[in-house]
Parts: structure tokens; sequence; C-alpha cells
């Protein structure tokens, strides 16, 4: 016999925001399960690539800040459609992933959206 729950739950999920693991498998079950739950997606951002996205000082710097800059577009682009299909999507910082975590689900709470 199936149980449901009959309220609205909390669901995090942690994972890379990678075009290859949000759209082969888990876009469409998160999608899913935004329609009957609160979900939240956290993800944390690697600050390399940020620092990558800025370097000029050489001809290879430039290529790998080029490359850098396509990874956080393609970030933004994953984060946009997660927000679209209802997720909350937290992208930080590995020691400021928790803080955040807490504050969504502080302001979820507050929101009414629990």
């Amino acid at each position: 016999m199936e149980e449901r729950l009959s309220q609205r739950a909390l669901v995090v999920l942690l994972s890379a925001l990678d075009p290859s693991v949000v759209g082969t498998g888990l876009l469409p079950v998160a999608a899913r399960l935004a329609h009957r739950h609160q979900v939240v997606l956290a993800s944390v951002t690697d600050p390399e690539v940020t620092a990558l996205a800025a370097r000029r000082e050489s001809g290879a710097a430039v290529y790998d800040a080029g490359s850098a800059a396509r990874t956080l577009l393609e970030r933004a682009a994953i984060t946009e459609v997660l927000r679209r299909d209802g997720l909350e999507v937290v992208d930080a910082l590995p020691a400021d992933l928790a803080p955040r975590l807490a504050d969504t689900y502080l302001a979820l709470k507050a929101a009414g959206r629990l």
C-alpha cells in the first residue's frame, strides 16, 4: 500500500549545477517533486572558477577566463530553468552553503511556503 504525505514537505537536493547532471535526470524528477513539495537545490560554487574568469594577464589566462565564464553562464542558465520549474536554488561558496540553506529555510517558512 502506498502512503502519501498530506502536507507540503521540504526536499533539499545537493547536486552540481552541471548541464549533464541536471539535464539528464535531475530536472524531470525535481520538477515533478516541485509540483507537490518545496524543493531546494543546493550547489557549491567553485571559487577557482570565479577567480579564473577574471584573469587576463596572458593568452593562456584569457583562454582559461573564457572557459570559466562559459561555466558560470551555464550555471546561471540552469539556475533559471530550475527556478522556472518552481525550485529554489542556493548556489554558494563552500563556507557559505550551510548558512545560506538555513536562511532559505527561514525565508520559506516566513513566507508560508512550507
